[in-house]
């Protein structure tokens, strides 16, 4: 098993890119849903119950691809992430989010989503968590993140297993 840096497992020039610096609006469905610290759960999961939305003139830069994952950057949230899945609609993510859009080739995407919410990366987060009030990882920090890698076909294997079992994940 190898340790890779997180920005060495993104798609060129797709590592570490913060989110849209707008204010949230009233849900409306003809608009694009807007994605918060509060619009995730602490194990990962999209949470529906105060959706809102966004607009912006430039507002493709901020939409989500399937796979691509997003970091919490501050407060008591500081490392929590949200693994986009298109069965989720089209989500623009907000400023205190962090995207990475990960390069298939390199990582099964699904495997980070899953690293994340281990004792390892917890503890990285922990360590690394700056502020005296509330936390705080910016991009560069996430980006040099260490991540726990085997190899692509047990990536796969561990996604499949953990996939399949009933974790609130």
């Amino acid at each position: 098993m190898n340790r890779e840096l997180l920005k060495n497992l993104c798609l060129k020039d797709q590592a570490g890119i913060y989110g849209i610096p707008a204010s949230a609006e009233d849900f409306d469905t003809n608009k694009v849903r807007y994605l918060r610290i509060t619009d995730i759960s602490p194990d990962g999961n999209l949470l529906d119950n105060d959706k809102k939305s966004v607009s912006s003139e430039n507002i493709e830069k901020y939409i989500l691809n399937d796979g691509d994952i997003v970091f919490a950057r501050t407060g008591n949230s500081t490392g929590k992430t949200y693994y986009h899945e298109s069965k989720n609609g089209i989500l623009a993510y907000a400023g205190f989010l962090i995207k990475y859009s990960l390069d298939p080739k390199k990582v099964n995407p699904k495997y980070l989503k899953y690293f994340t919410i281990s004792t390892e990366y917890r503890t990285w987060v922990n360590n690394l968590s700056l502020g005296s009030t509330r936390g705080n990882i910016n991009a560069q920090t996430f980006s040099n993140c260490p991540i726990l890698l085997p190899n692509r076909n047990q990536q796969d294997l561990l996604v499949s297993i953990l996939s399949a079992l009933p974790l609130p994940l």
